[in-house]
């Protein structure tokens, strides 16, 4: 038996190879058709047919079926039975194929196919040129299962040339039971488009146990994404997730709004940052927005919501060390040519969680601008501001006006070397319900600036380094800040909360972010920065830098705590995927250690990464 089928196979196979490269009848072919069984000529050799276990390869595609049925004249090719199709990157298993040899187009019944983990179920599947169409399709993310995500349609058609699709009215079904529906719509073709899903079961150490079921959707720009968690001992979790991302040549726009919603079945729920019990129906949003139309407009917006100050806590933690501070704020800019404007409004979203509110902030800056040999800053800011407690309870407003202004001109002493003067004053008036105050501050000093670069001859190829060029400033600066005028018992308003600075503090007067804390004093400041450049290709990168500042003498007002602090920095890239990071600063007056922080990063590829940190804070001991 295995002989008779062995040489029936060598004999067909040897006789249609010598017939397709030979012209029979004027029809010539450089396809291959073999099978196990006897091939059968009809038509005057117009029409083959091979059975069981037939097979029919080209150039490009390898066709498999139980039978084969060629017609050479027309150049069209039938297969029944247990077909499998094999034509570029695309592979489809099929009941029948109907396909034409001279161009790859072919029409396919009830097919299944896909590329790993994806999947995708058609009662038809047609590709004409580089178009390819579904009818009654079904597209999954992984094998489809009961519980396995997926979409379906009546139609889906994709133009890979054009990367254009369209799509009819689709379902969103988990297994068999429907979710949701989407509206039919056509647009360009993003890769990733269509559903995709995960799953997965753990024991979370303070909710317990829990299932969680993803869905994921992207079109063009626009994705979503929708959670399902299920806890044994809360309840079930929702958190929908959708995000718009587009980009021109002039214009960005980047919108994410995304939620979450739980009916919390816990035994003890426990009381929110006010003392108030918390509820069962548990809720958050939040609603981010990036704008740029053009190099000079751009606005942005965050908006962050919570029913109560636990549910990012409790639900999303490994979130809440980036929502510890709430914001909701929308700001409008303009950038000029040496000047910028902005309008801001910031807001209390919630009350659980005390605010300044700023309805709104106007703010217009320009400089330095070159003018009569010197150079020219200036500052406008218009704000009204209330301060709101953890119960929403608003005092009343406060009307703030502020102008600065601000002349400097350099003079060169050597190359690399230059002295600055500098005159500076701002002036400030508050509205309050009752009366009206103003004070105004002048302010003169004098910097001293060193810049010196290096090129150094060194080469190391495991760093990807051929040269690398070092540069330092030296910086030696002196303020006097003085008080000049002002109302009567002026009584700087109490605005925004206390918080020391952990940064390095302003030095210039038109610097300072918050006009309340502006004081009298008199500072001396020494500077130095460093920072070394490896080369290699023709493309550059940061090796190390370094930034130390010193506080060498500062007297302020009697009754005044002012300090005098030593800050510094060290940042280290021997590589791209390789950093490490330190910053310190200390009162070197009263010995308060107000930051100390250390920090290496690594990074595998553009996702993927591992920090490890220490960060002590206000250390006063």
């Amino acid at each position: 038996m295995l002989y008779r089928r062995l040489c029936s196979f060598v004999t067909c196979s040897a006789f249609f190879l010598a017939s397709s490269l030979l012209a029979i009848g004027g029809y010539t072919s450089d396809l291959m058709l073999e099978c196990d069984g006897p091939i059968v000529f009809e038509d005057e050799n117009k029409t083959v047919t091979a059975k069981d276990g037939a097979s029919l390869r080209g150039d490009n595609f390898l066709l498999l079926a139980e039978e084969i049925t060629w017609d050479r004249s027309k150049g069209e090719a039938t297969a029944t039975g247990d077909v499998c199709l094999t034509k570029g990157d695309t592979r489809i298993l099929a009941d029948k194929v109907h396909l034409l040899t001279q161009n790859g187009n072919y029409i396919a019944w009830n097919v299944t196919g896909g590329s790993p983990p994806k999947v995708f179920i058609a009662e038809t599947m047609e590709r004409n040129s580089s178009i390819e169409t579904f009818s009654n399709a079904r597209f999954y993310m992984s094998e489809p299962s009961m519980f396995e995500p997926n979409l379906r349609t009546s139609r889906y058609s994709v133009d890979q040339n054009n990367s254009t699709f369209s799509i009819n009215y689709s379902q969103v079904r988990i297994g068999d039971v429907l979710i949701g529906v989407l509206p039919g719509f056509s647009s360009k073709k993003n890769a990733g488009f269509g559903p995709s899903s995960l799953f997965k079961i753990g024991e979370d150490s303070l909710l317990g146990w829990y299932g969680e079921l993803g869905i994921n959707y992207s079109w063009e720009a626009v994705s979503s994404q929708t959670k399902l968690t299920y806890y044994q001992n809360r309840g079930l979790f929702i958190k929908p997730t959708i995000s718009y991302d587009k980009k021109t040549t002039n214009t960005l726009v980047r919108t994410r709004l995304s939620g979450g919603w739980i009916n919390d079945q816990g035994t003890s729920i426990g009381n929110d940052l006010r003392g108030a019990p918390i509820g069962r129906s548990r809720s958050y949003a939040q609603l981010r927005n990036l704008a740029r139309f053009n190099d000079r407009w751009r606005s942005a917006t965050l908006i962050e919501w919570e029913r109560d100050s636990d549910i990012i806590r409790d639900f999303q933690r490994n979130y809440f060390y980036r929502n510890q501070w709430n914001q909701s704020h929308s700001e409008l800019t303009y950038e000029g040519n040496g000047y910028s404007a902005s309008i801001l409004s910031k807001w209390q979203a919630h009350d659980h969680e005390s605010k300044v509110e700023q309805l709104p902030l106007i703010s217009l800056e320009f400089g330095p601008l070159p003018k009569w040999t010197a150079y020219h800053s200036g500052s406008l800011n218009y704000a009204r501001l209330i301060r709101r407690d953890n119960q929403g309870r608003g005092a009343s407003p406060i009307d703030r006006m502020s102008v600065g202004y601000k002349i400097e001109k350099p003079f060169r002493l050597y190359q690399g070397i230059h002295l600055t003067p500098s005159l500076a004053t701002v002036h400030q008036v508050y509205d309050f319900d009752s009366n009206t105050m103003d004070r105004t501050f002048g302010e003169y000093g004098i910097d001293l600036h060193a810049n010196l670069h290096q090129l150094i001859p060194f080469e190391n190829t495991v760093w990807e380094i051929e040269k690398v060029l070092h540069l330092t400033k030296f910086s030696l600066g002196f303020r006097s800040t003085n008080f000049l005028s002002g109302s009567p018992n002026f009584k700087i308003p109490n605005i925004y909360p206390f918080v020391e600075d952990l940064n390095l503090s302003p030095l210039d007067l038109l610097d300072d972010p918050k006009n309340e804390s502006i004081i009298e004093k008199n500072l001396v400041r020494l500077g130095w920065e460093n920072s070394f450049w490896g080369k290699w290709n023709d493309a550059n990168r940061k090796l190390l830098s370094m930034r130390a500042f010193y506080d060498l003498w500062s007297s302020y007002p009697e009754g005044v705590d002012g300090g005098r602090f030593l800050y510094g920095d060290i940042s280290i890239h021997p590589s791209s995927w390789f950093s490490i990071n330190l910053r310190q600063k200390v009162d070197l007056k009263n010995g308060k250690n107000y930051r100390k922080s250390y920090g290496i990063n690594l990074r595998d590829g553009r996702f993927q990464g591992a920090s490890l940190s220490y960060m002590s804070y206000l250390n006063f001991q």
